[in-house]
């Protein structure tokens, strides 16, 4: 029996390819205007100002865009999901880039398919080949080499360590949705669990101070008084990384998966960090060492064979 030439692919179209693209780089520059806001913003409070930025930004337009309420019963998923993949994912961001560079940062943030792969394998019983075990092992021996680079070659640095756990929570944001993905799109669950996980940030923030009687007061008070002492450069690069990064970004991706099948507009996310990098260099004059990109380069490659050969 004989067999036709395989059908070609179908290329991707024009107005997916940009979303996806516009998606990436502002993701990708996450990272160097975190550092720079850094400078002027406690890690707390600067995550707290993102976050509830980006949250109503987006609230904003889903009330535009009259998107319908969730299901009442959905309401306790969708919380936790934002206080797990909003919340504590953007709080563990902004510790680990105080002392963990833009690029390297970013390299970091992209083992989330990796963890998402193991988590599926864990929760949702997906299987997992040979190739994908070792897409796996090579990832987190590049996540390995990230830290130790960034530590001077001397010591792993623990910045890495938050940021690797703001992936693992992005990665169970990704996982634990894909249920409610049958009844909801990604920009509409995204309407709301990303406000819900910006109203989470306060009380989050309140326990990790050590005073819990009106720490939530403190931190306003004292996110008030950083954007009066900021320079402006600084609090728009604040509030430029909830508006863009977080509300838009989440718009035009949304609008690439409705134009696209999934695995062309993912594959786009490998253009991060390198983007991030340059991004990096040209705001801050910063680049990871040889150390953190040789383990960057392992980090992609592993998530590259999970996510093609992986299953």
């Amino acid at each position: 029996m004989t067999h036709g030439p395989p059908a070609p692919s179908v290329p991707m179209e024009r107005s997916a390819l940009l979303a996806a693209l516009a998606t990436v780089a502002l993701w990708a520059s996450t990272f160097p205007a975190t550092r720079f806001a850094l400078a002027s913003y406690h890690p707390l409070v600067l995550a707290l100002l993102r976050l509830l930025t980006g949250g109503a930004a987006l609230a904003l337009w889903a009330a535009l865009a009259r998107v319908p309420l969730p299901a009442r019963r959905d309401i306790p998923a969708l919380l936790t999901f934002g206080l797990v993949g909003i919340a504590v994912s953007g709080v563990a961001l902004v510790l680990g880039l105080r002392t963990t560079s833009a690029g390297a940062g970013s390299f970091l943030v992209g083992t989330i398919p990796v963890f998402s792969a193991l988590l599926a394998w864990l929760a949702l019983g997906e299987r997992l080949s040979t190739a994908a075990w070792a897409g796996i092992a090579i990832s987190f021996s590049g996540v390995v080499l990230i830290a130790w680079g960034e530590g001077g070659g001397l010591r792993l640095e623990p910045g890495a360590a938050w940021i690797v756990l703001s992936a693992f929570c992005q990665a169970l944001f990704y996982v634990g949705q894909r249920p409610y993905l049958r009844r909801y799109s990604s920009l509409h669950l995204n309407c709301f669990v990303v406000p819900l996980g910006a109203l989470c940030t306060l009380p989050l923030l309140a326990l990790i101070v050590d005073s819990p009687s009106g720490a939530s007061v403190r931190l306003l008070a004292l996110l008030l008084d950083q954007v009066r002492a900021a320079p402006w450069a600084a609090t728009a690069a604040a509030a430029y990384m909830g508006v863009f990064p977080i509300a838009i970004a989440f718009i035009l991706w949304s609008f690439a998966l409705s134009r696209a099948k999934a695995a062309q507009v993912t594959s786009a996310m490998y253009a991060m960090p390198p983007l991030s990098m340059a991004l990096g260099y040209y705001w801050l004059g910063e680049l990871p060492g040889a150390l953190s990109v040789a383990g960057g380069g392992a980090a992609l490659l592993g998530v590259a064979i999970v996510a093609w050969r992986g299953r």
